[in-house]
């Protein structure tokens, strides 16, 4: 008995190669072919050959190649298809199924079916403890046998397992598609869920796609044949112990860049030049003069006029940026943008502050609310993670300030310090920071989800602040609960306002924040193994390979490279720029402290990405965009219909803020002189040329058309033992090349850095020499 014999027997697993055949879009018949190197089978007056190679991988025990090649030898086969099942007996339904970014414990939820965007809006539906909700998706449940996908709903085409009974698990990686387009990701299992089936098929035939909030019949089809046509499927396959849910979101990091799809980087738009771009469109299309902020959306908006916008396109506290955009045009503005920002964080401070000491999240400029969509919410519900997130970036403009030798209004502190006591009652009262509270009372009206989760971050520079242990004491009570009750169950929820309490990326990263913050500010390395187990969970959001948009398309014509681009939940099926709304330098800060290079892989990806969807006057994108707008989406999946992959770019939106963060947080250029190592982020290339005596030469090329003035983060290792300060790339030192030309530039480091001073911010003594 070989190996693979061997293998499949020990999970209950069988490989079927099948031919399928279709009436419209229902399944009508299925052949499978023995699993020998050569099979035929007859049907229909037609013959099929598959010849199939299955082989051992490097990289793990359990893994293997396989490749089918399927022909039409003789006659004709009419609305038809081809695929490989993946069986395996002894199932049950407590298995956790995987498809990053698409399915997530099966997506076996709570299911609300209500029309986009969905909330809940009447106290009989408020729950403290509401179980995870979701509008009708994909899913395999008791009355869901079947569960359809294309590789386009997926951040990686990959699907798979965790079972707890047997601890094992399965993953199984595809490439996008075959001549017939994309191919088709389905998991299914019998009446009694015994057995289930893992099925990648070409062409992608659905009964249903998956629409906002709702399943619609597809127009899929399969294709007719010609005796000669063939196609062929390539998978990797890995079976592999799994004591622990965790061990399948490890193995998908080890697998989820393997060379089935092409990943290519493109040096498209330098950040510094980015940065020059939008920096001019908030001041052009996004200043309120006579209310004195930035709003959301544009004020020469295409899509509306300004009366009629909806309110959540005026002004949000979080979530998409509100303050959040006033961090980064305050930090590196023009004097303009830094005075603006400034009248902003007034209305900020001074304006929307409710009773409770939690913020009021949505506004026009003149009245605000607890939240809303298209006006205000009923019952004063608001979100919770607006005003976490209001909580951290009020930490982290103070410090701003102070290195600005900026005085800080009294009261922006005293409604700061309201903040950190609302979510330390909050914690108090309910044991959970929730989903929806009462803005005035501060009241827990739903919970149960991890919307919240950046709040912990938040209290834990509170404490720091305001010299108050006991917001400590709660972030570290509130991260612990987060990463039992989400983290072990592989998942987190609630991030964005309009998905229920789906599972989804935000959240995923805020929590991320959260973790590597108090690893930082407590010391504890206990918070390690939580944060590199999370990050695994959030690499299941992020585009793994370069997607092929349709050539029509906006971001087939803009030749997009998707590799970094995220997921945003498993009901809005769009990938999008970057991540909603930070810069993920809490990557960076996990690196440093951990040395863990899935960390570094994944920030290089997002950061290097996102300037591509930046429309320029050189290049507008979409209907078109004005230069400087950045649109959410970045469809891989056929939500919006098939004429919405690669496009549907409608307008300006919070995009542009978590560029405009990662050219304040994430250097273009990070440098270990001692050690030589080096890491790329800008759209610039580095070649080292010489390393001696703690002294490293580069020679940086400027592939691009613009000229880069490119931050630069140049430490000793030794400096990784302490957390980076907040605002670390203030007044840091920058390497400026020409469009087109090269410079050489040596970094060397001050072996006499000062040590941190616990509590306070520290910064290295560095030296950079060219």
């Amino acid at each position: 008995m070989n190996t693979i014999q061997q293998t499949l027997i020990q999970h209950a697993a069988t490989i079927k190669p099948v031919v399928r055949h279709y009436d419209g879009n229902l399944l009508c018949e299925e052949l499978a072919f023995d699993l020998t190197e050569s099979a035929t089978l007859s049907c229909c007056e037609a013959d099929w050959s598959c010849q199939t190679k299955l082989v051992p991988a490097s990289g793990g025990e359990g893994r293997f190649d396989l490749e089918c090649t399927f022909r039409l030898t003789r006659g004709t086969a009419e609305s038809a298809g081809i695929g490989v099942a993946i069986g395996f007996a002894d199932w049950s339904p407590d298995n956790y199924v995987l498809l990053p970014s698409a399915v997530y414990d099966s997506n076996n939820f709570a299911i609300w079916d209500i029309k986009y965007p969905p909330f809940w809006s009447e106290p009989s539906q408020f729950r403290a403890d509401m179980p995870t909700t979701a509008t009708p998706v994909p899913r395999l449940s008791a009355d869901s046998t079947r569960l359809e996908q294309t590789t386009g709903d997926t951040a990686a085409p990959c699907m798979g397992f965790h079972s707890a009974a047997r601890q094992q698990g399965f993953l199984l990686l595809t490439t996008q598609g075959t001549r017939f387009g994309n191919s088709g990701l389905t998991v299914e299992t019998n009446a009694d869920r015994s057995r289930a089936r893992f099925l990648v098929t070409a062409p992608c035939v659905r009964e249903f796609r998956q629409d906002p909030c709702k399943a619609v019949p597809s127009d899929d089809r399969a294709i007719n044949w010609q005796a000669g046509d063939c196609v062929t499927l390539r998978l990797s396959l890995w079976f592999f112990s799994a004591p622990r849910l965790q061990a399948l979101f490890d193995r998908f990091c080890e697998i989820r860049k393997a060379p089935l799809n092409p990943s290519v980087p493109t040096h498209e738009l330098p950040f510094s030049a980015a940065w020059q771009i939008l920096d001019a469109k908030y001041n052009r299309d996004n200043w309120d003069e006579a209310l004195g902020y930035y709003r959301l959306a544009p004020n020469a908006d295409t899509t509306f006029e300004v009366s009629d916008n909806p309110l959540c396109f005026l002004w949000q506290l979080g979530w998409v940026g509100g303050g959040i955009a006033t961090l980064p045009l305050s930090f590196q503005g023009s004097a303009l943008s830094q005075q603006r920002a400034w009248r902003n964080l007034e209305m900020l401070f001074e304006r929307t502050a409710a009773p409770s000491g939690f913020f009021y999240g949505i506004g026009d400029g003149e009245n605000f609310y607890g939240d809303g969509i298209d006006g205000p919410h009923p019952h004063h519900l608001h979100m919770v993670r607006k005003s976490a997130d209001a909580l951290l970036l009020a930490f982290k403009h103070f410090d701003l300030f102070r290195k600005q030798e900026r005085e800080i209004p009294p009261l922006w502190i005293t409604n700061t310090h309201r903040l950190a006591d609302a979510f330390a009652r909050l914690w108090e009262q309910a044991g959970q920071l929730g989903q929806f509270v009462d803005v005035e009372t501060g009241e827990l009206l739903i919970g149960g989800s991890a919307a919240g989760a950046i709040a912990p971050a938040g209290l834990a520079r509170a404490s720091l602040f305001f010299d108050e242990p006991r917001y400590l004491s709660i972030a570290v009570a509130a991260a612990r609960k987060y990463y039992q009750d989400f983290v072990l169950r592989g998942l987190t929820t609630g991030g964005p306002g309009e998905i229920l309490s789906a599972p989804d990326s935000e959240s995923a990263f805020a929590m991320l924040e959260s973790f590597v913050t108090l690893l930082e500010i407590t010391g504890d390395h206990g918070w390690l193994q939580p944060a590199r187990d999370l990050l695994r969970q959030c690499a299941t959001w992020v585009v793994s390979y370069d997607y092929v948009f349709p050539a029509d398309s906006a971001l087939g014509k803009s030749q997009a490279r998707t590799t970094g681009a995220v997921w945003a939940n498993v009901q809005n099926k769009s990938a999008c720029p970057g991540i909603c709304t930070l810069s993920g330098d809490s990557l960076l800060r996990l690196w440093r402290a951990s040395g863990d290079t899935l960390a570094l892989e994944l920030l290089r990806d997002i950061a290097h990405g996102l300037p591509q969807y930046l429309s320029r006057e050189d290049r507008l994108l979409g209907k078109p965009m004005h230069p400087g707008w950045m649109c959410e989406r970045v469809n891989l999946s056929d939500w919006e219909g098939v004429q919405g992959i690669g496009g549907n770019l409608f307008g300006s939106c919070w995009a542009e803020v978590s560029l405009m963060l990662t050219t304040i947080e994430i250097p273009g250029l990070y440098v270990q002189p001692d050690t030589g190592m080096f890491q790329v982020f800008d759209h610039v290339l580095a070649e080292a040329i010489g390393h001696h005596d703690n002294s490293l030469t580069l020679k940086l090329t400027n592939p691009t058309r613009f000229d880069a003035e490119v931050k630069v983060l140049c430490e000793p290792s030794t400096a990784c033992n302490q957390p980076l300060a907040l605002n670390a790339l203030l007044g840091t030192r920058t390497v400026c090349i020409p469009a087109g030309g090269s410079v050489i530039e040596a970094f060397r480091t001050n072996e006499t850095a000062a040590p941190e001073i616990p509590g306070k911010d520290h910064t290295i003594d560095v030296l950079v020499a060219s």
